[in-house]
């Protein structure tokens, strides 16, 4: 019987008296924090480029007068074109300037003085203001 009683206590010590058990918790305390979802970051938009063709009326000595403008920009950033209209020959700009959406241009006028065109684009329309010794007026136009 010895035997007999040997053998009931192994099978109980393997099946269940050696168990290990375990368990574990987790605890959280304090106040949760919500972070905000950080925003897609848009690509900068292009820089805006009047290059190109450009037809803008003005008043010169009292006369409406359409002229055409052609903007082209140098491998060096800079800035150069014409104005030409049926009444004068082309005239090259002698300078111009753009600064975001705005141009400012000099430019040899018939009477050997310079005149200036301030000129402020929105996408392929313009307006803005020319003038000259004595001269002067309002300036809009578009693309071509």
């Amino acid at each position: 019987m010895r035997l007999r009683t040997l053998l009931v206590a192994g099978l109980a010590l393997s099946t269940g008296a050696c168990k290990t058990v375990t368990t574990t918790s987790t605890r959280i305390s304090g106040t949760p924090r919500l972070e905000p979802v950080p925003a897609a970051v848009a690509p900068a938009p292009a820089p805006f480029s009047p290059a190109g063709k450009w037809t803008v009326v003005l008043t010169a000595q009292g006369q409406a007068l359409e002229v055409v403008m052609d903007l082209v920009k140098l491998a060096d950033g800079t800035w150069t074109g014409t104005l030409s209209t049926q009444a004068f020959p082309t005239m090259a700009l002698t300078s111009a300037k753009l600064t975001g959406k705005q141009l400012v241009a000099t430019f040899p006028v018939p009477t050997g003085d310079t005149g200036t065109m301030t000129l402020n684009f929105d996408g392929d329309m313009v307006e803005g203001e020319w003038s000259m010794p004595g001269d002067g007026s309002k300036v809009t136009g578009k693309r071509n």
